[in-house]
C-alpha cells in the first residue's frame, strides 16, 4: 500500500506539468497547423521549443507577417486568425517538423492567454 502511495506522489507532478502553458501552446499551434496547412500536407516528428514571451512585436510587424504568410509554401493563402485585439507582448515558440522527408520549421506568435495564434512565419 505504501508503495502505491509513493508511486502516485511521484507521478502526480508529471501529470500536472503536462497540462501547463507549454502543452496549451503546443495544442494551439498543432490545431492551427491542421486547419491551415495546404491540402494533403501532414507534418510528422513535430518538436517545439519552450514558449517564451517577447516584447519585440508591434502591430505593424504582425500585419507584415500576416501578409507574408499569404505567400507561404506550406499554408493556404486564406489563413484564419482570431479577431485582432491589442497586445503589449506575445508568447513565441518555434516548431520543427518533417514534411515529405524534409525538416522545416516555423515560428509562432501567440497571445499571452494562449488562446489564439496572432501571427507566424515560415523559417
Amino acid at each position: 500500500m505504501k508503495r502505491l502511495i509513493y508511486i502516485i506522489i511521484g507521478v502526480a507532478p508529471l501529470l500536472f506539468a503536462s497540462c501547463g502553458p507549454q502543452a496549451e501552446a503546443e495544442d494551439l499551434v498543432e490545431e492551427f497547423m491542421e486547419q491551415n496547412m495546404r491540402e494533403g500536407l501532414k507534418p510528422s516528428s513535430v518538436h517545439f521549443t519552450d514558449i517564451d514571451s517577447t516584447h519585440a512585436m508591434t502591430d505593424s510587424i504582425v500585419v507584415n507577417l500576416r501578409q507574408l504568410a499569404r505567400q507561404a509554401k506550406r499554408y493556404r493563402p486564406d489563413l484564419k486568425y482570431a479577431p485582432d485585439q491589442p497586445f503589449k507582448k506575445l508568447m513565441v515558440t518555434r516548431v520543427r517538423y518533417e514534411l515529405d522527408d524534409k525538416e522545416v520549421s516555423d515560428t509562432y506568435y501567440l497571445d499571452m492567454a494562449l488562446t489564439r495564434v496572432v501571427a507566424f512565419k515560415e523559417n
